[in-house]
């Protein structure tokens, strides 16, 4: 058994409800359910991985859910970690982990502000303060079903560049 199998394992150990395996070296990846991501992030930070680096999103509409990936450093392990979580589309809510790693907050507002992830417990979801009221209604949206195309026409009141029966767009 490796070292990071043996982590692996170690912190399998303590949470029965996530899985885990080694991608490679020094590259470690769990799945967890939703709502017992807060308890195994504050184990991981328990355990010696003290960087939170990101924390992403990924759309699946075809699978009705957003991907969470927290991506977790140790340097005691030298080991890159990544949390997998996922969460339904149209409820699309998860705890915040800003007390365990404060720089989390500017992860959170992003995973927000594109993917409308809510990260309860988080005060500062707020959208930005350089978009516009009808910016902040449209919502600045990285789902893969958000019509960026009738976006730009509402935004910029240029109709007559615009086609849709054509593959490009002069903008």
């Amino acid at each position: 058994m490796t070292d990071y199998e043996a982590l692996v394992a170690k912190i399998l150990e303590k949470a029965p409800y996530a899985e885990g395996k080694v991608r490679r070296e020094r590259r470690i990846e769990f799945t967890i359910p939703s709502d017992r991501i807060r308890d195994f992030l504050k184990l991981l930070k328990e355990n010696d991985f003290e960087l939170l680096l990101q924390i992403t999103a990924v759309d699946w509409p075809d699978r009705g859910e957003i991907e969470l990936i927290y991506q977790v450093f140790s340097i005691t392990h030298r080991t890159h970690t990544f949390v997998r979580t996922a969460v339904p589309r149209d409820n699309s809510v998860v705890p915040t982990v800003m007390d365990i790693w404060p720089a989390a907050e500017t992860y959170e507002r992003d995973a927000h502000e594109f993917f409308h992830v809510v990260f309860e417990g988080n005060p500062k979801l707020n959208m930005p303060w350089i978009l516009e009221e009808e910016d902040k209604e449209a919502g600045l949206s990285y789902r893969k079903d958000f019509d960026m195309l009738g976006y730009v026409k509402r935004k910029y009141k240029i109709l007559d560049r615009f086609d849709e029966d054509k593959d490009t767009y002069v903008i």
